[in-house]
Formats: C-alpha cells, sequence, structure tokens
C-alpha cells in the first residue's frame, strides 16, 4: 500500500469541497487530501463510519486492530473495532482477505474474553489498600 498517498489519488477522483456547512462533511473532505501514513485511529474511525476509501483505510484499521483491539479514536474505548464491524457485509464478501483478517481478530477477542470471565470476578473482590 502506498502510504504516501491520499484517498483521492488513489481513486483517482476529485474530491468536490461540500457546498454546504458540515464539521462532519469539511473533514472528511479534508481526510481524503491526507497522506494515508498521516491518517490518527480518530481519522480513520471517522472515514470508515462514513464508508469513505474503504479499500484503503480498513488495512489500516485492521493493522491497528491486531496490535491493540480495543485501539480507539476519540469517541471511545474500542470505537475503531466498532466502526470496522459495522461495515456492510458485501464489503467483506468482495474483499476475503480483508474479512479473514477481520475474523482472527474477533477471535482474539474471544480469548480475551473468555480469560477476561475467568479473572474479573475474583479481581473485583479485591479491596484498595
Amino acid at each position: 500500500m502506498k502510504l504516501d498517498k491520499t484517498i483521492e489519488s488513489l481513486d483517482g477522483m476529485k474530491t468536490e469541497k461540500p457546498s454546504f456547512h458540515s464539521g462532519l462533511a469539511n473533514r472528511c473532505f479534508e481526510l481524503q487530501k491526507t497522506p494515508l501514513i498521516d491518517l490518527s485511529p480518530e481519522d480513520l474511525r471517522l472515514l470508515i463510519s462514513q464508508k469513505i476509501g474503504l479499500l484503503h483505510t480498513v488495512p489500516l484499521a485492521l493493522e491497528l486492530l491486531e496490535n491493540d483491539i480495543l485501539a480507539s479514536g476519540d469517541m471511545y474505548t474500542g470505537d475503531l473495532l466498532f466502526s470496522v464491524s459495522s461495515i456492510d457485509e458485501d464489503f467483506w464478501k468482495s474483499n476475503p482477505h480483508l474479512n479473514n483478517r477481520l475474523l482472527e481478530i474477533a477471535q482474539e477477542a474471544e480469548e480475551v474474553r473468555n480469560t477476561l470471565d475467568k479473572v474479573l470476578p475474583s479481581l473485583l473482590e479485591r479491596m484498595y489498600l
């Protein structure tokens, strides 16, 4: 993947400046002109939630999630995973290699949940000293 490129250049389309005043629309417009390497987890969360540049943003988001399943933007812990998991099924069917990466992340999440189910009850019974 060419991380020095922008979504706009990779898609070969010039993004039109929004004709209305919206912070979200303006931010998405700017992010499409930002090199992929400069996109933050919040930028990825925002673009993915708006279904913008998924072929370019999803692999980056999956890489973050593979390293930290609760990688987050600015909304709440795990918001990036929520955004990725909210992508339409058609995208995943068209991109099985990305789908398989997401499934591996989900399996890891299941393992973490099973571990937490075992250890949290006793940890939460502890008292501060």
